[in-house]
């Protein structure tokens, strides 16, 4: 689960691959880089989960817990993380991007698959039917649930793009990389291939 071939966290911290206007960006990318999770699909799980609106919780009577927050983190998930507060910190942003992020992670390696680690993020592990991804109960909500994190993720990572290309750049000789930190090769480098919706992506670093 190469990402950007293991470039270091000092260098996710550095290449701006968050727009400034995405709200919470500052604490997204510090805690995504440190856990080596591309930020940008750290934002669209909160974008899809919560619209970032930290205040949100759900009550999921199957487990018997409330989803919480950001990234609608449940407290059995958080304490098995490590956690050791009160369910309400998990209305924190911070707190609540380290926990979900940490998940998120453990998930991609895991899987070693993008869109495996988002269905299991869902509904707790990934399922599929006639070639889709269902729920636990049988429906297709999974599979929306993955195609539209991954049509945000996409959308966020033009929207950077286009944000660090009006700023004045100088140029990077050798590395491969726009002087603004971005590759210079294009969305294929992050996982986004030219033909097909994304048949190989990989968010991990």
């Amino acid at each position: 689960m190469n990402w950007i071939i293991h470039q270091s966290v000092t260098w996710c911290l550095g290449a701006h691959l968050l727009s400034s206007t995405v709200p919470y960006h500052t604490a997204i990318t510090r805690v995504a880089c440190e856990d080596h999770v591309n930020p940008v699909l750290v934002a669209a799980v909160i974008e899809r989960e919560s619209q970032f609106n930290s205040h949100k919780f759900r009550r999921e009577r199957r487990i018997h817990d409330i989803s919480r927050g950001l990234m609608q983190v449940t407290y059995r998930t958080a304490r098995w993380l490590g956690f050791k507060g009160a369910p309400t910190s998990l209305y924190n942003p911070w707190v609540n991007i380290r926990y979900g992020t940490k998940y998120l992670a453990y998930l991609l390696k895991r899987y070693s698959n993008v869109s495996d680690a988002l269905a299991a993020y869902n509904d707790g592990r990934p399922r599929k039917r006639h070639g889709r991804y269902v729920s636990s109960r049988g429906s297709y909500s999974v599979d929306h649930y993955v195609r539209g994190i991954l049509s945000n993720t996409k959308a966020l990572f033009l929207t950077a793009t286009a944000e660090r290309l009006r700023k004045p750049s100088r140029s990077s000789e050798g590395d491969g990389l726009l002087a603004s930190g971005l590759p210079a090769d294009g969305l294929s480098h992050f996982g986004f291939p030219t033909a097909g919706l994304f048949n190989r992506v990989e968010m991990g670093f």
